[in-house]
């Protein structure tokens, strides 16, 4: 017989939802609504991993580094070991999204040190790979749900995350705490839990209304209230984070509050759902033919338009394109009627737009490169790139799931795929990336059709690529810095570049906030001549 949490504190049957409100014994109000069983284990497992957070953090609230895939892993294991204290198997779809949060937490995090808005991105990923991971533990079945309520199950892991910890909270079994009549030490017990926050508060500020007062009780505890007001606040805060993730883990009823299919809106046929497509179809051919001439050129420019025009902007519009065509093709299959879907002559249509859209995605990869021919790579860039590679991915599973009628298995797949591209990015190492890239330009004087001069790189803006670059402009130093007389500002001076890598890597990190990329440049870093005084060193 498989175990229930709320059992293990007093060995008494665990009691169901309470029965709705009724008036004077006579008929119900109102249907109630399902609610958790009371238990204690959830709200004790996210305190023990706020605990933990607050430990791997540091007390004085450290970076991040090798921390993260450590509490991500024992997130994991602790909503694992609920599930089996209660008989219960976790799914697969669960711990595929749990294993990936965990390898985005490993990449960005214990490896390298991914710079900026990409960094940004990945946490991202790594929160709703946790959201999505933690509400289909239980739950199978998402590899079927649509693309709207999918995203109705990532706004329900956010909605969750702010009131999870209140639930936790409010469904702790508060009757089962009460001490037995007579039990001695119970009494004590609760007494204690009682005395504790009287004397940390009061403590505390007497010790700061008299120094001696501090010094006589600084060998026993350290008074000073505000370490412990912060401590508290970001103990608390940790809390609240691991209980937004262990309520859809191991207590919530349903993956999501919004319901798997809506409602049937199937009212078009061909015609109807035909001209707009066909009409779609026909306005990607026309600017694919207004486009071969600069396609066939290989570098050729429309006339009076500039890089920023026709390649940075245009791939962005382009990108754009794509995504609203693989939503209007997902919102038209659902508005379009059941025995239409399965006709042959609606399956070409999909095909009419999806073709001319890949070579539409085509003259976009083609301006990426003639932007990457004449400026080189950026993160920004790098970006685009990895967004193009998702798109086409994700047009070429619609066009299979389309040809199927299938395409309401579209959305998990296209999550992954995002994941994993994601992650292959983050795997080349950025900052390293662009910082070699660029570089090599620089000191081999590229030049081409759209370049007509070497390409000037700003050691300043390789310094902000984040530790990854630094390998790259230690190496180059003496090319990329110039010496400066003394009391002189100059640009790219060669003293001031090595202050600012003794500024950000002289110091080892702890070892909760490691990082193999960070590791790496203090190593390199601490090779160098020493900083000038005027660092404050």
């Amino acid at each position: 017989m498989p175990r229930r949490y709320g059992t293990g504190m007093t060995g008494t049957p665990m009691a169901g939802p309470a029965a709705p409100p009724t008036i004077s014994g006579h008929s119900t109000l109102a249907p109630s609504v399902p609610r958790p069983a009371r238990a204690a284990a959830p709200f004790l497992i996210a305190l023990g991993l706020g605990v933990a957070a607050q430990v791997l953090t540091g007390a004085q609230g450290g970076g991040f580094g090798v921390n993260v895939p450590i509490w991500v892993a024992l997130f994991v294991a602790a909503c694992l070991w609920a599930l089996r204290r209660r008989g219960e198997r976790p799914t697969a779809t669960g711990l595929t999204l749990l294993g990936t949060a965990f390898l985005l937490a490993v990449t960005t995090c214990a490896v390298w040190d991914v710079p900026g808005d990409l960094g940004a991105l990945n946490a991202f990923a790594l929160l709703l790979s946790l959201l999505l991971g933690a509400a289909f533990l239980r739950f199978p079945g998402l590899g079927g749900w649509s693309l709207w309520a999918t995203v109705g199950a990532g706004v329900t892991g956010g909605l969750r995350f702010i009131y999870g910890p209140l639930v936790l909270l409010e469904r702790l079994p508060w009757a089962r705490l009460r001490p037995a009549q007579g039990s001695g030490l119970g009494r004590w017990g609760v007494g204690l839990l009682l005395t504790v926050p009287v004397l940390v508060v009061f403590g505390g500020l007497l010790a700061g209304a008299d120094a001696g007062f501090a010094g006589l009780l600084g060998g026993v505890l350290d008074w000073r209230l505000e370490r412990l007001w912060s401590d508290g606040v970001q103990l608390a805060l940790w809390c609240a984070f691991a209980g937004g993730l262990v309520y859809p883990a191991v207590m919530a009823l349903r993956p999501s509050l919004f319901p798997r299919t809506g409602p049937d809106v199937a009212r078009l046929g061909l015609i109807e759902i035909g001209l707009p497509l066909a009409s779609l179809a026909a306005l990607f051919v026309v600017f694919l033919l207004a486009q071969l001439p600069y396609y066939l050129s290989g570098t050729g420019l429309p006339d009076g338009v500039t890089f920023a025009g026709y390649i940075r902007e245009g791939f962005g519009q382009l990108m754009a394109v794509a995504f609203l065509s693989l939503t209007l093709l997902l919102g038209a299959h659902a508005l379009t009627r059941q025995e239409v879907r399965t006709r042959l002559s609606y399956r070409l249509l999909n095909l009419a737009v999806l073709a001319p859209l890949a070579l539409v995605l085509l003259s976009a990869a083609n301006r990426w490169r003639l932007y990457g021919l004449a400026y080189g790579l950026s993160e920004t860039r790098l970006m685009g790139a990895a967004f193009l590679v998702w798109m086409v991915l994700c047009l070429g599973l619609l066009a299979s799931l389309l040809w199927q009628s299938r395409p309401q298995r579209f959305a998990y797949p296209a999550l992954l795929m995002g994941f994993a591209v994601l992650l292959t990015t983050t795997a080349l190492n950025p900052g390293a990336l662009i910082a070699r890239v660029n570089v090599e330009r620089a000191v081999s004087g590229v030049t081409n059709e759209l370049r007509s001069t070497p390409q000037d790189v700003g050691v300043l803006t390789l310094l902000e690529l984040g530790a990854g670059a630094v390998p790259t402009i230690v190496t180059h130093l003496d090319t990329l810095t110039r010496d400066c007389p003394q009391g002189k500002d100059c640009q790219n001076s060669r003293q001031d570049v090595i202050n600012r890598l003794h500024d950000q890597y002289d110091a080892p990190r702890d070892w909760r906030s490691w990082n193999a990329g960070y590791a790496r440049a203090h190593q390199l870093v601490l090779k160098l001549p020493p900083p000038t005084p005027e660092t404050g060193r």
